[in-house]
């Protein structure tokens, strides 16, 4: 039982679970979502910008969660000013990353409260991506 309480915590489970709004995915899909740059799918990265900066994952967006909780209810124009990239469509998949998958969460939640319909979280986040040595930019 301990093992999969950790395993759960670390983000690590057997295959990914379904949550109100979308799922959760293990390392090995986001590799492949980013390395497929697969376009159903918009990869958001929630920590702060000068984390990204000392390390992210290539392709993957920034939109800090601490310091913009409320970043998907602002009108688009603002939107692109403040994050370079153009606001998504509501039906279009959004996935959330951060450190842990703690940010990550909270972003999920606040997506599904704007309106977002598919929102999913990868929980092991940059702290997986690294350990299991993912590339990063």
């Amino acid at each position: 039982m301990w093992k999969a309480v950790v395993d759960a915590f670390n983000g690590h489970g057997d295959k990914p679970e379904s949550h109100k709004g979308g799922q959760t995915y293990d390392f090995e899909q986001i590799r492949s979502f980013v390395n497929s740059r697969d376009k159903s799918k918009t990869i958001i990265d929630v920590r702060e910008p000068s984390e990204y900066s000392e390390c992210h994952i290539p392709g993957v967006h920034n939109m800090p969660f601490k310091t913009e909780p409320l970043a998907l209810s602002k009108p688009s124009v603002e939107f692109k000013q403040n994050f370079g990239f153009e606001k998504l469509v509501k039906d279009q998949e959004l996935v959330f990353l951060c450190a842990s998958g703690f940010r990550a969460g909270k972003a999920r939640d606040e997506a599904l409260e704007a309106g977002y319909k598919v929102v999913s979280v990868y929980p092991g986040s940059m702290n997986e991506w690294i350990a299991k040595g993912g590339e990063k930019a």
